[in-house]
């Protein structure tokens, strides 16, 4: 692991498609700390300045599921000067490109200030590096002043305390420490040593033409005046490389890519370190998911099972578990499986999304002791559900109305309406609950629980049987082809969750003439940056994540790896220079238009399920192999591959790489041993033009070609191949 004094900005790649082109307005935020701790630190960035803002209150003692947030009550503005002027010119990005720390520059012609800002063990942390590149001396000063609250003691009698730290003054313990600095020359302006203003600090460096000085400003969690001259003695760099090796070592353990575009696989490692950083202790124990940083930052069982899906396809089993624990075992004695108590109250599809994750976490585990211990939720839930949508079924033959055997009106959320109405009956949240039914079959089934089985099944295909009705006879029809809508005939809302239908929910197939057309009609409004327009709550505005949670993942299962790798490109260049995302935006770049969280969970996590997906993705009993490879990774003579990719047919390593001067493509797949698949696509996509020749294997093997590649029926262990390539 590399020293954190070696630690830089994100290396830049002149190969890398990421360049951020899209990003909205600042402030950009990055929230730091370590993974899955209550102590977070929101940073952001705006030329000239950087903010810093916290809560000392957690998710610890607020009711499970609950929407209620902590409240940032505690901010802090950073402005590097020299000579008493602002620094023209700021950068950010990621620490090393991915880690969930900053690194922000400030430059002019007389010298630079660097921050390295990341969240350690007891505070958060910022090392500073003040260099003079001129041929005189210079003043650099860093000035940090508080907000409603703070109080500087050297304000007060700076005859008596020194200037080097900020305390609360009002609104907590008035000793509490807000901010410390260290490693300056002085921490005042005067002679007097009277600090700058009384909510106000600086650091101040007389830097020789040159040289270089370094310091610290500390953010401690929980310490107060008494404690100043143990901090002050502190060794905070090695804190900081103990918060560095963790972060490095939680992202070794997961699931690794060969790609050629570096930009792409930081981006990669930044979206899986932020699943951690909006992970955090709550009530009674548990571990939860929150959907962001900030004014979201409290579960529920949505975002949080996309992670807990995500973290499973990226080997992390036991962190996936245990991050989606509380939301398995949030059920009513009646059965009800949609958080009554909870944000997701009357959202329905709430009890899919909990299903999908056990599912998942089955499937790549094989642990049937899980299933068998989740089972008797998914049963309760099916009974639960068939019992809600019995008071939907009134009426007989004509008379039925288009609701009939649906799940009573319930909260849509994610821009579903009912004309102008939040509350409805909602067709996504409707797919996700008989998608609950269909994985309890299933899971009976695979348990050799027959009777249960049978009972599950009349329900599940009972609920199908109601859905696929009011589906087809609630559609809309527009220019000679139909989409489906949120809810039944009406076009009003967004157009979020209708390609559940298609995946994961399974509800209709892919050829189906309204999957077809509801992914024509998204398709029909997209962004200037090639982004879907009409997502979530703003109609002329982008949820940047459906993009890649609705849309690509639907042309995957669709075959169609070219839309995928365009909108996994698209998405990550309407991310902020810190891989991050607010909820909601508008079109343009550098938009101000920005809703929810500016660092909100659902893109990153779409982001990581979509690249193991377009990497590695099961299709019933087979695996397709580069299904959505971008068509220059190949062609650009570097490897493509994973190694030790989790699916449901135990591990899965691949190498494929293209030789231009010798015209082939050789490649080794290693399968794993817990279930062979019935086949494996492997894909080799080179550009338009290029043409696979003849394909040789180095064992008996049944291969059957297809346009870009070829099938492996019936595998088991080992392949290695080549594969002759003619150019355009």
């Amino acid at each position: 692991m590399k020293a954190f004094a070696d630690l830089g900005p994100a290396p830049q790649s002149e190969t890398s498609r990421i360049d951020f082109s899209y990003a909205f307005a600042t402030p950009h935020r990055l929230t730091v700390g370590r993974p899955d701790s209550s102590d977070r630190t929101l940073l952001d960035l705006q030329p000239g300045s950087l903010k810093i803002a916290w809560t000392t209150d957690d998710l610890t003692h607020y009711p499970l599921a609950a929407f209620q947030t902590p409240p940032t009550r505690w901010r802090l503005t950073v402005t590097p000067q020299i000579d008493g002027e602002a620094i023209g010119s700021s950068g950010w990005s990621r620490l090393s490109g991915y880690l969930p720390a900053l690194y922000n520059s400030y430059e002019s012609p007389q010298g630079c200030v660097v921050l390295k800002v990341l969240g350690a063990e007891t505070a958060m942390l910022a090392q500073v590096t003040v260099t003079n590149t001129d041929t005189r001396p210079h003043r650099f000063v860093l000035r940090i002043d508080s907000g409603a609250w703070g109080e500087n003691p050297a304000w007060v009698d700076p005859s008596r305390w020194v200037g080097d730290n900020l305390v609360a003054g009002w609104g907590d313990r008035a000793d509490r420490l807000l901010v410390l600095g260290l490693g300056a020359d002085s921490y005042s302006l005067e002679a007097s040593g009277k600090a700058p203003g009384p909510k106000s600090m600086v650091m101040v460096w007389e830097v020789p033409a040159g040289e270089t000085r370094t310091g610290w400003i500390v953010r401690p969690y929980r310490r107060y005046a008494a404690d100043l001259d143990a901090l002050r003695e502190h060794d905070w760099l090695a804190e900081a490389q103990a918060a560095c090796d963790e972060w490095e070592e939680l992202l070794s353990r997961s699931t690794a890519f060969s790609l050629p575009d570096s930009g792409l696989l930081n981006a990669y490692r930044a979206c899986l370190a932020d699943l951690f950083i909006m992970r955090e202790p709550v009530a009674e124990g548990y571990v939860a998911a929150v959907p962001g940083t900030e004014c979201y930052r409290a579960p529920n069982a949505f975002e949080a099972a996309i992670v807990a899906v995500a973290l499973d396809e990226a080997g992390l089993h036991a962190e996936a578990e245990d991050g989606y624990r509380m939301c398995w075992e949030m059920q009513e004695e009646d059965g009800n499986w949609a958080d009554p108590r909870g944000w997701g109250h009357l959202m329905w599809g709430g009890a899919g999304f909990k299903a999908w994750a056990a599912w998942r976490h089955y499937c790549v585990t094989g642990d049937r002791q899980f299933l068998a211990s989740l089972f008797p939720h998914l049963l309760a839930s099916s009974r639960f559900q068939e019992r809600e949508r019995a008071r939907t079924r009134v009426g007989d033959g004509s008379d039925r109305p288009l609701t009939y055997g649906l799940m009573p009106r319930g909260m849509g959320d994610c821009g579903l309406k009912d004309d102008d109405d939040l509350y409805g009956f909602f067709l996504p949240h409707n797919f996700w609950a008989v998608y609950a039914d269909k994985l309890a079959v299933e899971a009976a089934r695979t348990l050799g629980m027959e009777e249960e089985a049978a009972e599950l099944s009349t329900l599940y295909e009972t609920a199908l049987e109601d859905l696929l009705r009011a589906v087809e006879r609630g559609a809309i029809t527009e220019d000679g082809y139909r989409w489906i809508p949120g809810v039944p005939q009406k076009t009003s809302g967004s157009r979020w969750g209708a390609l559940n239908a298609l995946t994961p929910c399974g509800i209709l197939p892919g050829d189906h003439e309204l999957i077809q057309g509801t992914l024509r009609k998204i398709e029909s409004n997209l962004s200037p940056g090639g982004i879907p327009v009409n997502t979530g709550w703003l109609t002329t505005g982008m949820w940047v994540a459906i993009t890649l949670d609705n849309v690509a993942e639907a042309h995957l299962a669709l075959k169609n790896g070219d839309a995928a790798a365009r909108y996994l490109y698209a998405t990550l260049n309407h991310a902020t220079p810190l891989v991050t995302w607010c909820e909601e935006r508008g079109q343009q770049a550098g938009s101000s238009e920005c809703t929810g969280d500016r660092q909100h969970l659902w893109t990153p996590v779409a982001v990581v399920r979509c690249l193991r997906d377009c990497l590695v993705l099961e299709d019933g009993e087979g695996l397709e192999l580069a299904l959505g490879t971008d068509r220059e990774w190949l062609a650009s003579g570097e490897p493509v591959g994973v190694c030790g990719a989790p699916t449901d047919f135990g591990k899965v390593s691949y190498r494929f790489q293209y030789d231009p001067s010798a015209g082939r493509v050789t490649g080794h797949v290693t399968l794993g041993n817990r279930k062979p698949p019935q086949w494996v696509a492997i894909h080799l996509r080179l550009p338009q033009g290029y043409k696979l020749g003849s394909i040789t294997a180095d064992q008996p093997a049944e291969i059957a070609s297809t346009p870009d590649g070829f099938r492996w029926l019936s595998p088991t262990g080992d392949l290695s191949f080549t594969a002759t390539v003619t150019t355009p």
